[in-house]
């Protein structure tokens, strides 16, 4: 194939969908919630990851002996609070329990129903999420979670 031929095809090529634009949300008060929510889950080696409005990691904080899983567990639970507009243990107790194997939720596979993320809020807009993952469970997770977004709930403004 040419050059000019590539050229050609590539300015044919439909265009890509884009994600929607991220709301504002400060940097430090993401990395803030993010260390606080970490501090939190001393009883062991968690991730914790907040995430902007167009699915973006804003901070990803990843604790000394934590496992590569709770990397994407972190990010889906995130993903989850933000496309569904709740935190992601009400959308998990909202759909049921999920086994191995089951197709992706709403046919998208990033969807999850463990708990752990929370949406981080102004006013009523979601502005970005904060999620835990962790060798402790679920409600240890949210807990962390809820540590982090407490740090900064009174300057959510």
């Amino acid at each position: 194939m040419t050059a000019s031929l590539f050229v050609a095809l590539f300015l044919q090529a439909p265009a890509q969908p884009t994600a929607p634009p991220a709301k504002p949300f400060a940097y430090v008060l993401a990395l803030e919630a993010a260390q606080a929510a970490l501090a939190s889950c001393s009883a062991g080696p968690s991730v914790v990851e907040v995430m902007d409005t167009a699915f973006n990691p804003k901070v990803i904080l990843v604790a000394d002996g934590s496992r590569v899983n709770f990397l994407e567990f972190a990010r889906r639970k995130a993903y989850t609070a933000i496309k569904k507009g709740m935190s992601s243990g009400e959308f998990g107790a909202s759909v049921g329990p999920q086994g191995r194997g089951a197709p992706p939720i709403e046919g998208d596979a990033s969807l999850i129903t463990f708990a752990g993320a929370l949406p981080i809020k102004i006013g009523d807009d979601i502005v970005a999420a904060i999620s835990v993952s962790g060798p402790n469970g679920a409600a240890a997770d949210e807990a962390c979670a809820k540590a982090g977004l407490d740090k900064i709930r009174d300057r959510l403004k």
